[in-house]
């Protein structure tokens, strides 16, 4: 049996969603599942389970869904991270129609931009508000007053085949924003993120302290990243969570563009690294969210219901926003650009000959967050059985999902931790290193939209996840400290604070 991979006509599918269990694709000469039906159902949620998600306890179409609560998290297999990871994202991209027609959940004022780094490192706090344009970059430019977040953590660029570049936004909710004010305050310890309602009870009374009420504050403490694109080009638009925001302009060669002011721009969700806090783990639980049509996958294997091993080809058709030739497996994730000061720019040393500033081919190599041999994790003795449960939970959620629900059309990768919440060591879960603080779950985990060029190929990388970066690996003894853990987390400023009836800044 052969599976493809599809991504589907929107407007063949009325408008806004994908029926997942339709046999269409956008490309006229594919015809198969998008994802394998058949898969064994090894992490599934029940309707009845899925209906208490939603704000009034009945699944509705582009409803709001509650968030995960976080302090009462309650680990018993992988499928319980996965579940967290999907009540989370679909919580974070409800909308929020009290903070205006069309806004979701991070646009409104339980989540905060961060900003990129000043000239003295320093990064700050931007609330949402109405009016209020968020502001995203390609990971340029930090003088000339656009907030976001940089890019990759790579230092390269990324275009979409249209010539669109992708830009980022990072943000983080009320919870750790008071958290982290309330340690640089001196009222807490912080150190570590939050986990127990105790902690909670602190933030929870240092926030009303300055006025602030925490809404969700079970949630705990919440990071996330998000990669976003110009809609202007984009086939399907309609298919894509949208906002409007804020861009860079530039002044362009063939070898390098450079910024020169901002412009307004209606700009499309490509992908989402939902990273929090939840009961036994203040290392986080790591997890990524992908749009169905961002890049095509190399093979994976699974198993069926009837416990047999399948495996699924690559995606060699198909129309994908980060990929013209898909049925080119070699030339592959290929840095074009990198960026530094105010400029993307494409001679480098280890550039292609010729290089200009320009689209690469990206593909997703671990199409579920696992190397494609070993053990990945110590639940899952194959990637196929890894796999099964990543397929079996987004087939569970997008079947019940109801009608034209934009957020059927967003795929969820996989998420990864460490086992009883040790200190990451920054290496990966296998066989012969199952030593406390290896990444487990999706140990091989990346977002083909913000790890493009880090994923590794197909095989087991001894530090292949997430937490290669987000750990202090390169110490003796591993830390669990929120500043080890966090990439923006010592850079931030605090919150401006209300002392003795006047507003003030911390130092």
């Amino acid at each position: 049996m052969r599976t493809i991979i599809l991504r589907t006509s929107i407007a063949a599918l009325i408008a806004l969603g994908l029926v997942w269990s339709c046999k269409s694709g956008n490309s006229a000469d594919t015809d198969a599942d998008y994802l394998p039906q058949d898969v064994l159902q090894s992490c599934t949620l029940t309707p009845e389970q899925f209906a208490t998600w939603f704000d009034k306890g009945k699944v509705s179409e582009n409803g709001f869904v509650n968030a995960a609560n976080s302090l009462t998290f309650g680990f018993k297999s992988n499928c319980d991270f996965y579940k967290w990871s999907e009540q989370m994202f679909l919580w974070m991209t409800s909308p929020a129609d009290d903070f205006g027609i069309g806004k979701r959940v991070i646009e409104s004022p339980v989540f905060y931009t961060v900003s990129p780094e000043d000239s003295l490192g320093h990064r700050t706090f931007i609330q949402h508000r109405k009016g209020l344009l968020l502001s995203a970059v390609t990971g340029l430019e930090k003088s000339i007053g656009i907030d976001s977040e940089e890019g990759q953590a790579t230092g390269d660029a990324l275009m979409a085949k249209d010539g669109s570049m992708v830009y980022y936004i990072t943000m983080v909710n009320d919870v750790y924003a008071q958290f982290l004010t309330a340690v640089k305050d001196g009222k807490m310890s912080g150190r570590t993120f939050p986990t127990t309602q105790s902690v909670l009870d602190s933030i929870v009374a240092y926030a009303k302290t300055n006025n602030v009420t925490l809404p969700d504050a079970t949630a705990l403490a919440m990071e996330i990243k998000t990669s976003w694109v110009d809609v202007a080009k984009l086939k399907d638009a309609d298919s894509y969570i949208q906002i409007d925001a804020l861009v860079p302009t530039y002044d362009k060669t063939a070898t390098k563009w450079t910024i020169t002011g901002q412009r307004k721009a209606r700009l499309a969700l490509l992908g989402m690294h939902v990273v929090g806090s939840v009961a036994g783990h203040p290392e986080m639980v790591w997890s990524t969210f992908e749009h169905k049509a961002v890049s095509p996958n190399l093979s994976y294997t699974y198993v069926d219901k009837e416990n047999k091993v399948k495996t699924v080809k690559g995606d060699i058709k198909g129309d994908w926003v980060l990929n013209s030739k898909p049925q080119d497996t070699v030339n592959i994730n290929v840095s074009h650009m990198k960026f530094k000061g105010n400029a993307v720019y494409a001679t480098f040393e280890g550039a292609p000959e010729g290089n200009t500033v320009s689209p690469s081919n990206s593909t997703r190599t671990k199409p579920w967050g696992v190397a494609d041999s070993g053990v990945p994790n110590p639940r899952n003795a194959t990637p196929a059985i890894a796999n099964s449960e990543v397929i079996s939970i987004n087939n569970s959620i997008m079947s019940m999902l109801a009608g034209n629900d934009l957020r059927k059309n967003y795929m969820f990768i996989g998420s990864t931790w460490t086992e009883k919440g040790a200190a990451p060591n920054g290496r990966s879960y296998a066989a012969t290193d199952a030593a406390p603080g290896v990444a487990v779950g999706s140990s091989q985990l990346a977002n083909t939209t913000m790890e493009t060029y880090i994923q590794n190929g197909t095989g087991y990388n001894k530090q292949g996840s997430c937490f290669l970066c987000h750990s202090s690996f390169n110490r003796k003894v591993p830390q669990l400290s929120p500043d080890t853990i966090s990439h923006v987390f010592s850079d931030l400023k605090p919150l401006t604070i209300v002392v003795g009836g006047k507003t003030v800044k911390l130092k």
